[in-house]
């Protein structure tokens, strides 16, 4: 056997063996996760997410249908927006991307986070539009960044593994992406480990189009146990995001901190680019910068910003050197 199969198979067995120990670690790690936009200790300038005493979900079949209605009137009058989490590349520490987070200004309640609807849209058969959404927001954002020469960045969009094999996406992406003049190569799809990401061989067929077009694809939330380490190897994704509840332990822990670097280096030797989501405190980055050829985010880098506080990270931070 030689030296790559050797650690290939190295991999596949820690890799299967920390699924088993994830499944209880993580899930006590999970029960401390703090929400998605916590308060930040950098000077970052920040988007207020202010959530009601309740959400708009777990409501009567009444109620349901009221909130449907409010999501078609909000899209219709331009209630939903984008926000940026920026992505640092280490140990440069230089800005390298940014994922696209969906929110919902409403009339009532503020500004709303998708926990508080997204179980409503995807039940009321509206995640066609609000995919047609983030890809239209998301081609005219890239094209902004290329006016602005912000050549090295990329923009992360989340679907769901049933949206992501509705329809002709690939044609989508393809006609969108060119009419707005940007370089595909630039757009990211993730999409999330899911027990219910319907038959396999769907799945792989709609990724392996998607990256034929020039997009590159990532799973979410990796490590979080919801695939298989098989599903993992015959899934010819270019971006591996590690679930935040890895890091929250690290470096404290020596067992988590294992954990997460056999995870880290699994996903090198396959040739996948990682990411680590929620860095949380100035330990969590200095053990990152550690690991060589990651990227990495939370809110301790930044908080979620508006598109139109963009040029001042960038002029603040810089920008990556070369993209991956």
């Amino acid at each position: 056997m030689g030296a790559t199969q050797m650690h290939e198979t190295n991999a596949k067995i820690s890799y299967k063996q920390l699924l088993d120990d994830l499944q209880t670690s993580s899930t006590l790690i999970g029960k401390s996760k703090s929400g998605l936009l916590g308060h930040s200790s950098t000077a970052c300038l920040k988007v207020q997410d202010a959530s009601p005493p309740d959400t708009l979900t777990d409501r009567t079949e009444v109620d349901h249908l009221n909130i449907v209605d409010q999501l078609e009137r909000g899209l219709e009058r331009n209630e939903f927006m984008l926000v940026f989490q920026p992505k640092l590349r280490v140990p440069e520490e230089r800005l390298c991307g940014f994922e696209a987070l969906l929110r919902w200004r409403h009339p009532v309640h503020g500004i709303l986070t998708p926990t508080s609807f997204i179980q409503t849209v995807e039940s009321s058969g509206l995640s066609g539009r609000f995919t047609d959404f983030l890809l239209e927001k998301s081609a005219e954002t890239l094209s902004d960044w290329a006016a602005c020469k912000y050549t090295t960045l990329s923009l992360t969009i989340s679907l769901s593994p049933q949206e992501l094999t509705r329809g002709n996406l690939p044609g989508k992406l393809v006609a969108l992406l060119a009419s707005h003049a940007v370089d595909p190569t630039k757009l990211e799809v993730q999409l999330k480990e899911s027990t219910e990401s319907g038959p396999l061989d769907v799945l792989l067929a709609a990724v392996d189009s998607i990256r034929e077009t020039g997009v590159r694809v990532a799973i979410g939330d990796f490590g979080a146990g919801g695939w298989s380490p098989s599903i993992l190897h015959r899934l010819e994704v270019d971006v591996l995001k590690i679930d935040r509840s890895l890091i929250s332990r690290v470096p404290g822990s020596s067992e988590a901190t294992n954990v997460l670097e056999v995870l880290i280096r699994f996903g090198q030797r396959l040739g996948k680019q990682i990411v680590i989501d929620g860095i949380e405190n100035e330990a969590q980055l200095r053990w990152t910068k550690n690991m060589a050829n990651v990227d990495c985010q939370g809110s301790y880098i930044c908080m979620p910003v508006h598109a139109a506080q963009i040029d001042d990270l960038v002029a603040g931070h810089g920008l990556a050197t070369s993209s991956r």
